[in-house]
């Protein structure tokens, strides 16, 4: 537990997504809330999974992201491949608007449901880091210095490591290391905070890191040994980092 190392603890390590742009939240499940309660469209968790994952893996292998993209213009890139997919698979309709306008419509809703997260979450980050050294450590599209920089959080982080740059991908716990080392902490001085037992979590645990979890709200943390501390907001950081 944190509460048994904090004399030690320098530094405060944060994943991205999930974490620091959504209040816990699978992007899977934000997008659907897009799709089907705000835009009424005929779309399930289910149906919509493989169009994501689709979008997911297209991002990766066409690199489409440069590092000079903004956060609305990484989300078109998901989008329009989500949407191609979602039009192919039968789902929606094959109509224009569904093609030419539904895109922009998700991309927009989706970066003005983070950009509130993170504008409530931001308060939290600045005081933590009056504390504490604050690093970014993201799987994201090479382009994460930017979109933090966008949300008006950049100034808040010693480093930002992005996976594409570095040539390494969470759940690998070396972006974590590269990211602790470069920034010259120990790991038993880190505490790394994520929404992930896969890409958070375990790699954490096992370069000797403290750990919290989030969760959302809805969710109960897993009964397991590997979840030490755990949160539903990010402002409980606050009386569980600063004494």
């Amino acid at each position: 537990m944190i509460a048994d190392n904090l004399t030690k603890i320098k530094a405060l390590a944060f994943d991205f997504g999930g974490t620091l742009d959504s209040p816990f939240l699978h992007w899977l499940d934000i997008y659907l809330m897009v799709y089907a309660d705000k835009l009424k469209l005929p779309v399930t968790r289910e149906n919509l999974y493989d169009s994501y994952v689709h979008a997911e893996r297209q991002m990766e292998s066409l690199q489409l992201v440069k590092p000079q993209h903004s956060l609305l213009e990484t989300q078109l890139f998901k989008t329009h491949l989500q949407v191609e997919s979602l039009i192919e698979r039968g789902i929606i309709a094959d109509t224009s608007d569904n093609a030419e306008e539904l895109p922009l419509q998700v991309a927009s809703a989706v970066v003005a449901f983070s950009q509130d997260y993170v504008m409530r979450s931001e308060p939290v980050l600045r005081k933590l880091a009056e504390h504490y050294s604050l690093l970014l450590v993201s799987n994201y599209y090479g382009n994460i210095k930017k979109v933090a920089t966008d949300l008006h959080i950049a100034d808040c982080f010693l480093s930002i490591t992005d996976s594409t740059i570095e040539g390494v991908r969470k759940p690998d716990p070396k972006l974590w290391a590269v990211a602790i080392d470069r920034a010259g902490f120990k790991p038993e001085e880190v505490v790394i905070i994520g929404d992930s037992t896969k890409n958070d979590i375990l790699p954490g645990i096992s370069l000797g890191c403290s750990t919290v979890q989030g969760y959302p709200k809805t969710i109960s943390p897993e009964k397991v040994d590997y979840t030490r501390d755990f949160i539903y907001s990010l402002d409980e950081l606050l009386p569980l980092l600063i004494r």
